[in-house]
């Protein structure tokens, strides 16, 4: 998508939350297509809850840790940072991955870092740190073009 203006560095320092609030009459660039754009990444976002939400129900009828309550936390504490959309566990769950959706923020560290992802990668370690046995490794990946085609590629960005 195409986010017109100041979007991108808008919805990067606000929370999912803040993007449903109205907008500081400053930031009168944000409208048009950034503000659509802000409208279906909250769809999007509801739609990984709800799935999040059933998986982990799944989970517990089954009596199998489809999202770990490790993992839950995580993910709800990632889901909470200016400019993440969605977090969750991908896949058939378990305890070995975690995904994050964000819009990218200002840039940090000459097109090594921006914001959002250096304050996923600070939440991240702490997390780490406060819990001796769980070790969060980040591995980035980001939509990147390939002869034409787009797709994923991982990144060689350090944490």
């Amino acid at each position: 998508w195409d986010i017109a203006g100041d979007g991108p560095v808008i919805l990067a320092s606000r929370t999912a939350e803040q993007w449903k609030k109205p907008m500081p009459s400053s930031w009168h660039e944000f409208e048009g297509s950034s503000w659509d754009i802000a409208g279906k990444l909250l769809d999007l976002r509801m739609a990984f809850m709800e799935s999040r939400q059933n998986l982990k129900g799944m989970g517990k009828a089954a009596d199998v840790p489809v999202e770990p309550d490790e993992q839950t936390n995580l993910a709800n504490a990632t889901m909470k940072l200016p400019g993440v959309v969605a977090s969750g566990v991908p896949g058939a769950g378990g305890y070995d991955a975690l995904f994050v959706v964000y819009v990218k923020g200002t840039v940090t560290c000459v097109d090594k870092s921006d914001s959002v992802r250096d304050n996923i990668a600070n939440l991240w370690r702490d997390f780490s740190n406060q819990n001796g046995t769980t070790v969060v490794c980040p591995l980035s990946v980001k939509a990147a073009g390939f002869g034409g085609e787009n797709g994923l590629c991982a990144s060689a960005l350090r944490w």
